[in-house]
């Protein structure tokens, strides 16, 4: 459970009172980077308080809420904040909170055809609406957070000397310069992992966890959803993955030098969470989270190396 921070029910009706009496919170599982709760009210209606941990700061809520809110015009099922007496930025136990509405639908592990072909169209849309704004927040999870884990590793804790830590060190530096600059910038998820995605019979209902949304080339949004979705056991699920960009393509163009640089950001989005999976594994000690194994994307990032799946498309 990613709970770091405990609330007690007296202390989550404060924040509620103008909303309505809360019947029960339950802390959500799922998830490592902040503390969320379920919170059903006595008339039904249910909701979630997000409390943001050390890695989600203040100053960006706005920019994830009204991503959110650009989001939900364009017809995607997301949350949205919820305002109260004129704010929908809050504090609890010291912490920035926000209230969000609640999205129906559960994530699945296993997509079929229709899920797949479901998937394709309603990430073309996201990302279709994502380039329909201004509003612009740097990656910081690329190369600031690059140097700023390595380092950490360099001067807290010297026993990081793993062949896998090793090989994605040497990498970085081979890579990090490397950064197309003429690609298009669009406002992206840049966490579309199967938990974060939401179905109701066989279709998307909803898109989670935003507050890693950033101004981003979509391709890297796109590799990053490959990563997470067509690989079991360190093996690329080609059949899969082919019926989901077939159904992509179908509703969102990629310029030709997307494509070309597929295989960059799919090795890019690997040693992106190989890294950050490593971090919070060493230094991630506080509440109760059950942690990621960064070998994963590790075994992902030599795939990459050896194959170029941008020749499907």
């Amino acid at each position: 459970m990613a709970v770091y921070t405990p609330i007690t029910h007296i202390e989550a009706q404060k924040l509620f009172k103008p909303i309505g009496e809360i019947k029960r919170l339950e802390g959500i599982k799922e998830g490592v980077e902040n503390t969320n709760y379920l919170i059903y009210l006595n008339d039904s209606q249910k909701y979630i308080l997000t409390i943001f941990e050390k890695r989600t700061k203040e100053i960006d809520l706005p920019y994830f809420n009204n991503l959110m809110k650009l989001f939900h015009k364009n017809g995607i099922s997301c949350p949205l904040s919820v305002t109260v007496n004129n704010h929908n930025l809050f504090k609890i136990k010291d912490k920035p909170c926000c209230i969000y509405t609640f999205v129906e639908g559960r994530p699945i592990e296993d997509a079929n055809k229709e899920q797949l072909v479901s998937l394709g169209k309603s990430v073309a849309h996201l990302h279709q609406s994502g380039k329909s704004s201004e509003l612009f927040r740097k990656n910081m999870m690329l190369i600031p957070s690059w140097r700023h884990i390595t380092e950490s590793f360099s001067e807290n804790n010297p026993k990081i000397n793993s062949l896998e830590y090793k090989y994605i060190l040497e990498n970085i530096n081979n890579l990090q310069d490397k950064f197309p600059i003429n690609l298009r910038q669009i406002n992206i998820h840049a966490d579309l992992f199967k938990d974060n995605i939401f179905f109701l019979d066989n279709q998307v209902s909803g898109f989670i966890d935003f507050f890693f949304s950033c101004t981003d080339t979509v391709i890297y949004d796109l590799a990053t959803f490959t990563n997470a979705w067509f690989f079991e056991g360190n093996k690329f699920v080609e059949d899969d993955y082919l019926i989901f960009i077939k159904s992509y393509l179908q509703e969102f163009k990629l310029t030709n030098e997307e494509k070309d640089n597929f295989n960059f950001y799919l090795k890019v989005s690997a040693i992106r969470f190989f890294l950050t999976r490593l971090y919070d594994l060493h230094f991630n000690k506080e509440g109760n989270v059950k942690h990621k194994n960064p070998i994963e994307f590790f075994e992902i990032f030599k795939f990459h190396e050896k194959n170029n799946i941008q020749d499907l498309f």
